[in-house]
C-alpha cells in the first residue's frame, strides 16, 4: 500500500470462494488492509458501477499470497469480471492507523530518554494496544518512567513530523515489496497504516509498563 490515506478505488472482480458460509472476493487490486503486523483488518463495502450489487467486507486476510475480502453479498448476483468500486471504512481506518504509529511512537520515545529496549511485538488493536520490548527492567522506577514515555510522545505529536514512505522493490516479503515506514529520521520496517503526520495521533496515553513472562510490556491509548 503506497498512499495510506487512500479509502477509495476502482477494482475488478477476479474470482470468489465460499467458506463456512460466507463469500470470499479476489480482485485484481486493493485498498482493503489485510489483517497482519499487530494491526487489525479493514471493513466496509464493495459495489458494481451500478450499485446493483452491494457487498458487506466484514474481514480481509492475506492467504497464500492473496488478499481475501470476506464478508456476505447484501444485494444483486456476483459476477467475476465485473468492475467495482471499493470503499473502506475511514473511521476504522483512521483509528488504526492512529494506534499503529503509536505504537511505533513510543518506540521513538524511549530512545530520545536513553531507554535502550530492543522492540518486539506490537499489538495495534483498540481493544487493549501494546508494544512489547525485551532489555532490563529491574531497577526502574516504573512509575516514573511511565510519565517520562508519555511527556516524550505527546511532545513528539507537537512536532507535527511527517510520515514518508520508502519502498524496496529488489526485496519481498510474503510476495510483497518490503517498505520502511519514516517519521522524520527515523525509519522501521512495517506493512501496516500510518498517519501522515504524527499529529494525527492527537495524543497518547501509556496506560501500564510492567514485566509480562520474558518481555516488557507498554500498554497505551490515543
Amino acid at each position: 500500500m503506497k498512499n495510506m490515506r487512500q479509502t477509495q478505488c476502482l477494482s475488478k472482480i477476479i474470482g470468489s470462494q465460499q467458506n463456512e458460509g460466507k463469500n470470499i472476493l479476489i480482485l485484481d487490486q486493493t485498498i482493503f488492509y489485510p489483517q497482519g503486523g499487530g494491526q487489525p483488518y479493514d471493513t466496509g463495502i464493495i459495489k458494481s458501477i451500478d450499485e446493483h450489487f452491494v457487498f458487506q467486507v466484514q474481514e480481509v486476510r492475506f492467504t497464500e499470497g492473496v488478499v481475501h475480502h470476506i464478508g456476505m453479498i447484501e444485494n444483486g448476483e456476483l459476477s467475476i469480471g465485473m468492475d467495482v468500486n471499493c470503499f473502506v471504512d475511514e473511521n476504522r481506518r483512521k483509528l488504526n492507523s492512529r494506534l499503529h504509529s503509536a505504537g511505533h511512537l513510543i518506540d521513538m520515545a524511549l530512545k530520545e530518554i536513553d531507554i535502550d529496549w530492543i522492540p518486539g511485538k506490537g499489538y495495534h488493536f483498540p481493544q487493549g494496544a501494546y508494544v512489547e520490548y525485551s532489555g532490563k527492567f529491574d531497577g526502574l522506577d516504573i512509575g516514573n518512567l511511565k510519565l517520562e514515555v508519555e511527556q516524550k510522545c505527546n511532545e513528539i505529536i507537537s512536532k507535527n513530523i511527517e510520515t514518508k514512505l520508502v519502498f524496496n522493490d529488489n526485496k519481498l516479503q510474503n510476495g510483497k515489496p518490503m517498505r520502511t515506514v519514516f517519521y522524520g529520521e527515523y525509519g522501521i520496517p512495517c506493512g501496516g497504516t500510518h498517519v501522515s503526520n504524527l499529529n494525527e495521533i492527537v495524543s497518547i496515553g501509556i496506560r501500564k509498563i510492567k514485566k509480562e513472562k520474558d518481555a516488557i510490556r507498554i500498554s497505551y491509548t490515543v
